[in-house]
């Protein structure tokens, strides 16, 4: 089941999902949460970081995995996502970089499973809370269509609009954009305990509907949480308007 909630704009939702994120680190101060990149979930980091100082809370025993990472890129990398997650949740939040975790393959891994990393998140306890984006053709983490529904994590090949449109983030253009990429599986994914994405604009608002739409099908990778046992989604009117119910 996936709810939906349809907020007036990016801000708005990008508070109530800080909030959330918030109210659970109060709640449990040991919680282990997965993190997104990219530009749709950085107003809820702030927004968190800035809850965080005005409430003094203890961020000391959270754990933080990331949802991916591209595979042939240097970690010092300004768009690696070491580098991304570093700057954006882990020296916000303040927590120690011990805390946070972001998959590693070696520059010249094959394509396939990598299952260290889903142990490392089971011996932590599993994810309370993660959290997603999603791609113009549907991919949740870099699960491109065509993803099996019980994927554990692993490397795989990104589609040529999934490199068009993280091209914005390299001065060279697509052409630096690694063509491969370690992600969590849709089945990693799945097994978290609840999971909140969040889409913006227009551009989204196809890949919203099909993730919506029913059944549930593998060249719909969003539609994977329809699966998910605690899932809402939370959009702009923007990227709502195609939702067909």
């Amino acid at each position: 089941m996936v709810n939906v909630k349809i907020l007036p704009d990016k801000t708005h939702a990008s508070e109530e999902v800080a909030q959330i994120l918030h109210d659970l680190i109060v709640e449990k101060p040991n919680a282990v949460i997965g993190v997104a990149t990219g530009s749709t979930p950085e107003g809820a980091y702030e927004r968190l970081a800035e809850k965080i100082k005005e409430h003094n809370t203890d961020v000391s025993q959270l754990r933080f995995f990331a949802l991916d990472e591209y595979v042939g890129i240097s970690w010092d990398h300004p768009e690696s996502y070491h580098a991304v997650i570093n700057r954006t949740v882990t020296v916000p939040l303040g927590v120690d970089p011990s805390q946070v975790n972001v998959p590693e393959a070696p520059d010249d891994a094959p394509v396939g499973s990598v299952e260290s990393y889903d142990e490392k998140i089971a011996a932590a306890g599993g994810i309370d809370l993660q959290l997603l984006g999603i791609g113009r053709n549907g991919h949740i983490g870099f699960n491109e269509p065509g993803t099996p529904f019980d994927a554990p994590t692993h490397v795989g090949e990104l589609t040529n609009i999934t490199r068009e449109d993280n091209s914005r983030f390299f001065e060279g253009g697509v052409d630096e954009v690694p063509p491969t990429a370690i992600t969590q599986g849709i089945g990693t994914i799945l097994k978290s305990r609840q999971a909140i994405l969040m889409a913006f604009g227009e551009a989204k608002a196809d890949a919203i509907r099909d993730s919506l739409a029913t059944p549930p099908a593998e060249d719909r990778p969003g539609s994977s949480l329809q699966h998910h046992s605690n899932c809402v989604l939370y959009l702009d009117e923007a990227a709502a308007a195609k939702i067909e119910d």
